[in-house]
């Protein structure tokens, strides 16, 4: 079985005892949020001080954005709140310009709530190894953070897992695990990458032809998301409710954000565990959001994507203070 299937999530859980009590799927009708205008006293370095904190690309790899359809899903937790967090973060992703999947579709991102979630983490790895890492070189955040994933004493921890895309035609831009003879050997992984598996199957990484128009700092590729797991531990997160938590899944998976960066001093929802209690997503998380999935925000290096995002977000601040 592919370790890109989200079935093997489902078995591994088995294993470890945890049941699925609810994968909800989201609805296709979802409300898109209105535009907020930030209205914090953000100085442009402050911004690309909470920038350069919380972006936490695949090293070497510019950061990741979802670009096709994302499929948010539940696991051990009552329905009506499972619901009323996949509601909340299809919002969020509506109000990027993002889709959500149709009922019934493959989960994608994945919310698990464990009484232990560390010993969950460590007991899904050992299930299953290939459900967190895929081998390859810049697909996820590397040895170290998942070292921390594994180990670390959080209320909420999550992987990501990326890959460089053309940025019109949604073709993958390496060489897939698997792949020999020519022929993508699981057709699961074509259909994530949104190609069949002739298109998808080569003995070599794809050559991605450069856009016409392309100026020397767009990028070539662009990395996008492409699985997302959290798992939440129970006994750790309080007495936060259904809205906060799911603002901060919102943010911890729509964007790739360091799960060790100190965010004290800003008013952002990763600070939801920290003896603040932000009431879900801040005006300064939206516009970083909304920054991350800008279009200035695909640049060739992370250096110029950090400062684009970091530009966008200014830009935003400056426009706001200007309003009555």
């Amino acid at each position: 079985m592919s370790s890109f299937r989200m079935g093997a999530l489902w078995a591994a859980l088995a294993l470890t005892g945890l049941a699925s009590t609810a994968l909800a799927q989201a609805q296709p009708d979802v409300t898109v949020l209105p535009e907020v205008a930030v209205q914090g006293r953000a100085t442009p370095e402050a911004v690309r001080d909470f920038v350069g904190r919380v972006a936490a690309p695949s090293p070497g790899r510019p950061l990741a954005q979802w670009r096709g359809p994302i499929c948010p899903g539940v696991v051990n937790l009552a329905r009506e709140p499972a619901q009323a967090i996949i509601d909340r973060v299809s919002q969020t992703a509506a109000g990027l310009g993002l889709h959500t999947g149709k009922p019934g579709c493959e989960s994608n991102l994945v919310v698990v709530f464990a009484e232990d979630g560390r010993a969950t983490a460590q007991s899904l790895n050992q299930a299953n190894p290939q459900l967190f890492r895929q081998n390859v070189t810049g697909w996820d955040a590397g040895r170290g953070a998942f070292r921390a994933f594994l180990a670390d004493e959080r209320p909420v921890r999550w992987w990501s897992l990326s890959i460089p895309t053309d940025p019109d035609t949604g073709q993958r831009g390496v060489r897939m695990p698997g792949e020999r003879g020519g022929v993508v050997v699981d057709r699961e992984i074509a259909k994530i990458l949104n190609c069949n598996e002739y298109d998808c199957a080569i003995g070599a990484a794809p050559i991605i032809k450069r856009r016409q128009g392309n100026t020397r700092l767009d990028a070539a590729v662009v990395e996008t998301l492409f699985k997302v797991i959290v798992i939440v531990d129970m006994d750790l997160i309080g007495s936060v409710n259904t809205t906060q938590l799911a603002d901060y899944v919102s943010m911890i998976a729509l964007a790739q954000i360091d799960a060790s960066a100190d965010t004290t001093g800003f008013d952002t929802v990763l600070n939801l565990f920290s003896g603040s209690l932000p009431a879900g997503l801040t005006e300064w998380d939206r516009s970083y959001l909304a920054a991350l999935y800008a279009p200035r925000a695909q640049r060739r290096s992370v250096s110029a994507q950090a400062e684009a995002v970091a530009e966008v977000m200014t830009r935003s601040e400056l426009t706001a203070r200007r309003q009555p």
